[in-house]
């Protein structure tokens, strides 16, 4: 694999002004907003800029995906013109829909503009293939895009490499000051310019004669059949073990469980797809046993996956993460009936399928964000009334002391409010104004301030965590006390099996198996013999039973601090960081991070 040379790059661009002219201004346009963006030094962000990017990059696949589409169906020149004129439009109006400035912004924004963005991959994969025939001509189209894709990453980061060491020496050999933005600088280029160019570039111009190709990469069909093969079995047989174990125990689904049915279905649909050409071949047994058995094997699975999401949902409302993952059980449930019953079985539908879903959640009232925002709000309406906070429409200070539990999720339900959405939605409940205007910024109050005006403290809390895993910690890290210490291994990360054995001093570090003790050993040449164990697990369950349902991430420092001494030594461990799995009665440490001390002392 070679780099295309100055004068074939020279070619292609000329090529491509001509295929795809409002493609090219696109990009153009996105890349000098994004040099723009990169060489502002001044205080905030300049107003706009980060707009005309986000539009830019979706109207990259909007405006490319009409235009090869104009080109398959034959399309006169007015239907190309009015065609791409209303894409524009469509990424003029996204632009402008976005706020002025969209650094500080709820996350609503980046969220939708990811949504947007699949919708619009999977509308250039599929949209130039709009019948229900040339199936084998949409399989080759989108071979094409995503090895195009694989290549343009390659040929970036070489040139990447290159040019940016190029650029050092420049400053290192000859003294010439190369600001560290402009390496920033080069990357844009590189991305915004040169390979949206070549990407477009490999896109065939006749698409239709894609219908009677077949070349079948060796190098696919060996990561297809031996790769994800071995992954999709591993999937499969983890969880049918795990079905099974929910009938037998007749327990509820856990919703980390999503996760490993998400990688699965990825890499069934993955293996799908790259198998689909040599589906029918004698010799490729496995290609035939996946497209047969596939979707027949997804049915307790797409039941499952339902389930596990819905008992977090009734017990803790709706947010995008959870909507995403019952659009994903009804998008697979959907694929799992196609496949099944429908004679056709068009691999276009699955592209399709997701494009359709990631665009219709993406606004609205049914939306993942309307809907997401609306259930939270009722859950903190609910809470709020219960409490006495919340009467007749307006917000009163507690008159009594709110319990830890509701406090907690009232400041679950607040700090996701203003991460996500804003405060919109609960604006009207308070007389005090919740969002502020400083230097031409629209600034929101911190959840803490908010909580204040309820007279209730904000609460760190963790609302399940992924699967039941908890953390806890210090947030005191600013200034280390070390006096008495003339030695400190500093953010040690400590997990099982992980034995430390700093070069100097002859220490060596362990934790037990279970990671309720962490033991320090002086044993060397040069050094006394000394063994120094330190009990983690009183101390982790201490702190749980009295931070764990309100402040998991504020405990006191002292609370979290171990002292040993020998005969030789002295030793302190400090715990800042705590990964713990609480199961019912059980409390399970994972791992944990900490700063170890340690002097020896002094001898008569």
């Amino acid at each position: 694999m070679r780099l295309p040379s100055m004068q074939q790059i020279g070619r292609e661009i000329r090529l491509i002004a001509r295929r795809f002219p409002l493609v090219l201004l696109n990009v153009c346009i996105g890349t000098l907003a994004a040099l723009l963006l990169a060489e502002h030094e001044g205080p905030g962000q300049p107003a706009g800029l980060l707009n005309i990017i986000m539009a830019c990059a979706l109207g990259f696949p909007l405006l490319l995906g009409l235009a090869v589409t104009a080109e398959k169906l034959r399309w006169s020149l007015l239907q190309r013109a009015i065609s791409q004129a209303a894409g524009a439009l469509l990424i003029v109006g996204y632009g402008l829909s976005l706020p002025g400035v969209i650094d500080g912004a709820p996350a609503i924004h980046p969220a939708r503009f990811a949504m947007l963005a699949v919708a619009l991959v999977m509308f250039l994969l599929v949209a130039p293939f709009p019948g229900s025939q040339e199936q084998k001509a949409f399989w080759h189209y989108g071979k094409t895009l995503v090895v195009r894709a694989a290549t343009v990453l390659f040929f970036a980061g070489v040139l990447q490499a290159g040019f940016s060491l190029a650029l050092l020496a420049l400053d290192q050999l000859f003294g010439v000051d190369i600001p560290g933005k402009r390496y920033g600088e080069l990357w844009i280029m590189i991305v915004g310019l040169f390979s949206t160019c070549f990407f477009m570039a490999g896109i065939p111009a006749d698409l239709k004669a894609l219908d009677k190709e077949d070349e079948y990469p060796k190098g696919l069909k060996i990561f297809a059949q031996y790769i994800l093969s071995a992954v999709l079995l591993v999937y499969l047989v983890i969880l049918y073990a795990y079905i099974a174990k929910i009938i037998v125990n007749w327990s509820w689904p856990k919703g980390w469980v999503s996760a490993l049915i998400l990688g699965f279905s990825v890499t069934g649909l993955a293996a799908l797809l790259l198998l689909w050409p040599v589906r029918e071949q004698a010799e490729n047994r496995w290609g035939q046993l996946v497209w047969r058995r596939f979707f027949i094997v997804m049915i307790p699975v797409v039941i499952m996956l339902p389930l596990a999401v819905w008992r977090r949902i009734s017990e803790y409302g709706v947010t995008e993460s959870r909507y995403l993952l019952v659009v994903l059980s009804l998008y697979l449930a959907l694929l799992v009936l196609y496949f099944n019953l429908s004679k056709t079985r068009n691999i276009k539908v699955i592209p399709a399928l997701l494009g359709l879903f990631a665009l219709l959640i993406s606004y609205g009232p049914w939306g993942a964000f309307g809907i997401s925002e609306h259930s939270q709000k009722q859950r903190l309406e609910h809470l709020l009334t219960a409490n006495g906070l919340l009467s007749a429409g307006e917000i009163h200070k507690a008159a009594t002391v709110v319990p830890d539990e509701a406090a907690l999720q009232i400041s679950s339900i607040i700090g996701y409010l203003h991460e996500m959405h804003g405060y919109g939605s609960i604006q009207p409940w308070f007389k005090e104004k919740l969002v502020k205007t400083s230097e031409q910024r629209t600034v929101r109050l911190a959840p803490g301030e908010v909580t204040k005006m309820l007279g209730i403290e904000y609460l760190r809390g963790v609302q399940g965590g992924f699967g039941d895993q908890r953390t806890l910690g210090s947030r005191e890290r600013n200034v280390l006390e070390i006096a008495g210490y003339d030695r400190m291994i500093a953010g040690q990360f400590i997990g099982k099996e992980t034995v430390l054995e700093p070069e100097e001093s002859g220490l060596r570090i362990e934790p037990s198996a279970d990671m309720g003790r962490v033991t320090l050993t002086w044993k060397g040449e040069q050094v006394p013999h000394e063994v120094l164990t330190f009990d983690v697990r009183p101390v982790v369950e201490k702190v749980y039973s009295r931070y764990g349902a309100t402040n998991p991430e504020d405990i006191p420092e002292k609370e979290l601090t171990i002292d040993a001494s020998g005969s030789h030594y002295k030793a302190r461990l400090r715990l800042r960081r705590i990964l713990i799995e609480a199961k019912e009665q059980e409390l399970k440490l994972v791992n944990y991070t900490a700063d170890i001390l340690y002097a020896p002392i002094p001898q008569p």
